[in-house]
């Protein structure tokens, strides 16, 4: 595997600091996708996710569920949250 911008070979994939995001990637992520995983807490405080569509405005990212979903009530409890948006086919 090579990095984009100087066409190196990648042979420590530990090292990420080769998959720099920077302000125009991140523009052209948040442009193109429409899918994340959505992670929060449980009440034993373990991690839980979701694939949702997102959308992107303002920079703010919009997700949407009802109230009788099991997250909202957790989400209540525990606000801490984690949004993960995959490059995979934006670039």
């Amino acid at each position: 595997m090579t990095t984009e911008e100087t066409g190196e070979y990648v042979n420590n994939y530990a090292d990420e600091t080769v998959y720099e995001l920077t302000d125009e990637r991140e523009a052209t992520l948040l442009a193109k996708q429409t899918e994340c995983t959505f992670m929060w807490t449980n009440s034993q405080g373990e991690p839980v996710d979701v694939i949702m569509n997102f959308v992107w405005r303002k920079g703010s990212i919009w997700l949407t569920a009802t109230k009788q979903r099991a997250r909202i009530a957790a989400i209540r409890a525990r606000p801490r949250v984690a949004v993960a948006i995959t490059s995979r086919g934006t670039i």
